[in-house]
């Protein structure tokens, strides 16, 4: 089972990434994304041992109960509906303007780079961020989460360039996977954990466990990603502080040498001598 993670918007916008906030707010992710609460980690296995996709629906059995997920179950677990593209690796037709290549390095700090496959590490401060979204709570893998794949760079060219993504659709897709590869884990424990209350499945007396608040996206968090603060507490990616540093070192050194230097001393108020040539004057007048 993957640890979930969760990010409240409202954290976001109180850290200043306005940009963030609205890319995700347009796609309705708001409540999906801040989801927490119980999880049920034996009835989740349960959940996708029994779980079918039909004509991009979810449907399990738990406990002898059906559980086919409506859109109207999406709206109000979620606040997700089925607006939007399907879309997906192999599904791009409806994308005219998306190459892969092209677009990754419109997402990195310096286009120009020399890269190795789709590296997270060389994204500027926004591609940075929603990649980190997607990797870790839309479309949640076991492992990797330093590389991008197809599928994840399709997802940020829509967040990017607000094209509104099915959601749900997605995320049926992601959980058809997460049955047939280990690697995959068990994504969406608490959405699922949701939907179990939702459907009113039996609780009393199966294992629980509170999503935790180290599970939370936080200061650490955006520190481990390659981000950080800088004195006016906006947040700039590591390689954009240590430009800045290098700038400032190079603007000192290209100041020049202050009066102190140049004159060997302090200079005499009213007299325009540093104390050194007040001295060899005055010996050499007497």
């Amino acid at each position: 089972m993957n640890i979930p993670k969760f990010v409240r918007l409202e954290w976001l916008e109180e850290q200043q990434l306005h940009g963030v906030c609205e890319l995700l707010e347009f796609q309705g992710l708001k409540r999906f994304l801040g989801l927490t609460g119980n999880i049920y980690p034996d009835l989740t296995k349960v959940f996708f041992t029994n779980l079918k996709v039909k004509d991009e629906k979810i449907e399990s059995r738990v406990k002898g109960m059906r559980m086919l997920v409506s859109s109207v179950k999406w709206e109000v677990v979620a606040g997700l509906n089925y607006e939007g593209l399907k879309i997906g690796k192999g599904n791009t037709k409806e994308l005219d303007d998306y190459n892969k290549i092209t677009f990754y390095r419109s997402c990195l700090r310096n286009p120009q780079a020399v890269t190795r496959g789709f590296q997270v590490g060389g994204l500027s401060l926004i591609p940075r961020l929603i990649a980190f979204i997607v990797v870790w709570i839309l479309t949640r893998r076991g492992h990797n989460h330093a590389v991008l794949h197809e599928e994840d760079l399709i997802l940020m060219y829509c967040i990017i360039n607000r094209i509104k993504v099915n959601w749900p659709c997605v995320i049926a897709e992601q959980m058809e996977k997460a049955k047939r590869l280990p690697d995959y884990r068990l994504p969406y424990v608490v959405l699922i954990s949701k939907f179990l209350h939702n459907f009113l499945i039996p609780l009393e007396g199966e294992l629980e466990e509170l999503v935790k608040q180290t599970w939370e996206i936080s200061k650490s968090t955006l520190n481990k990603i390659g981000l950080t603060q800088d004195n006016n507490g906006r947040w700039i990616t590591q390689g954009e502080a240590e430009n800045e540093e290098q700038a400032e070192e190079a603007a000192g050194e290209d100041a020049g040498p202050t009066e102190h230097e140049v004159t060997g001393g302090e200079a005499e108020q009213g007299s325009g001598y540093s104390r050194f040539e007040q001295m060899m004057i005055d010996k050499l007048a007497t």
